[in-house]
């Protein structure tokens, strides 16, 4: 008897249901490490044992700072702090005496992107992060001050500070059984503890640029962490050029204007031909592009921001390109979808940078994900959570990037570019 195609689909589904529950698990599944799991099938449910950020941290290189100090800040009258040291990434938190104890210019800390900001001894002292162009580095009038700043204009508060757990909350679902692993996933994944540094910062960048290249075609080799010291990574770069051939070597950090930022520095003491520093994009504007040369022929150098969504995106817009072009693929080709929602993230701390058309001059990528809707065709809308380059909740439900071109205003409703993050067009 010949049975229809959806009670055949039916049995299918409830067959293969019953031979999993008849399964014990731990025969059926292996443990890899997440950059060897792409394109493999989730055996369990992941919950994020932290919530992200675990401290209040830096949004970018600049000075931690009291806020309310600069409120009648001006050209004319500028507010000067004395620096008392320097904060970075993965630093051990740092308490300083109430100001109100103090005389002299007010206190500040060089702090790098991800650092965590400094405490008072009387409670929340260093609220804001001023940006190091916004500063003026003078020296000390007092003996014994050692380097002040001077600030001309007031700053807001909370300014370029990123708020304990306003990302990925303790508990939250990071990715379902069931799901096959995209490379998407592996963000999320690291930055809630697959993996650790040495200096305790989480790496997200390494093994995701590593998943993230093999996915792209390329042979890939995830070469560890690197001190930030330029002659470090001048060693490093040297060693991985004369030990076997590359055609493409691939950074995250320290191509921005911070303290601990060499890879410029570090290129131009081995000769390297800079191609480009900074693009008009966002996220991803410090992107850095360069040739080395080797015993075998010239390498390609792709310093990629710190921040993990901008990583991710100058990967996918920069670096896959120029992959696909050595392999001599065809470039990838967007999708049109009608955009379906102008809400960029959800946070009780909503500012300017939230606003969709913000960066107007740039060309823009944002995590979305695609849907089939009806008789409509695809639609998009942006993937739920707080924006921002170093944000990873909106990649565990993202399965595209939308693409906003510079000069190009965007409204609901609209048609735009997307490109799927995995080979499907809808998760």
């Amino acid at each position: 008897m010949t049975t229809t195609f959806l009670f055949a689909c039916s049995k299918l589904e409830s067959t293969a249901k019953e031979v999993q529950k008849s399964r014990r698990t731990k025969d059926y599944y292996e443990v890899v490490p997440i950059e060897e799991a792409v394109g493999r099938v989730s055996a369990c449910d992941h919950f994020s044992p932290i919530s992200t950020p675990e401290f209040d941290t830096s949004a970018m290189d600049g000075y931690a700072i009291c806020s309310e100090s600069t409120r009648l800040a001006s050209a004319e009258h500028p507010t000067f702090f004395c620096v008392k040291g320097t904060i970075a990434a993965g630093d051990d938190s740092v308490t300083l005496p109430s100001r109100h104890t103090r005389d002299g210019p007010e206190p500040s800390f060089e702090i790098m992107t991800g650092g965590r900001f400094p405490q008072g001894e009387l409670g929340e002292v260093f609220d804001a992060c001023v940006k190091v162009e916004d500063t003026i580095r003078i020296a000390a009038k007092e003996p014994g001050l050692g380097t002040c700043i001077a600030i001309s204009k007031p700053i807001p508060r909370y300014a370029n500070r990123r708020f304990a757990g306003e990302d990925i909350q303790k508990g939250d679902l990071v990715m379902k059984k069931g799901v096959t692993i995209r490379t998407s996933h592996i963000m999320p994944l690291a930055s809630v503890g697959i993996e650790t540094t040495q200096s305790h910062i989480r790496d997200v960048n390494g093994v995701y640029l590593t998943a993230a290249s093999k996915d792209a075609g390329a042979d890939a080799t995830f070469g560890g962490s690197i001190p930030d010291e330029v002659d470090a990574l001048v060693q490093t770069i040297k060693d991985r050029l004369g030990s076997s051939a590359v055609d493409v070597m691939i950074t995250s950090g320290g191509v921005s204007v911070g303290k601990f930022d060499h890879v410029r520095q570090a290129l131009e003491t081995l000769g390297a031909t800079i191609v480009f520093h900074g693009v008009a994009v966002r996220p991803g504007h410090p992107v850095l592009f360069a040739l080395l040369s080797s015993a075998w022929g010239e390498v390609a150098f792709f310093g990629l921001p710190g921040n993990p969504g901008a990583a991710a995106a100058c990967f996918k817009f920069l670096t896959v390109p120029y992959i696909s072009h050595l392999l001599g693929q065809e470039p990838e080709k967007p999708v049109l979808a009608r955009l379906e929602n102008l809400q960029l993230g959800s946070s009780s701390r909503k500012s300017i940078m939230d606003a969709p058309n913000r960066g107007l001059n740039c060309d823009r990528f944002r995590p979305g994900v695609l849907q089939m809707t009806g008789g409509e065709g695809l639609t998009v809308h942006e993937a739920a959570g707080v924006l921002g380059p170093s944000k990873m909740a909106p990649f565990v439900q993202a399965n595209c990037w939308i693409h906003i071109k510079a000069n190009e205003a965007i409204e609901t409703g609209q048609m735009v570019y997307c490109y799927p993050m995995n080979d499907s067009l809808v998760s």
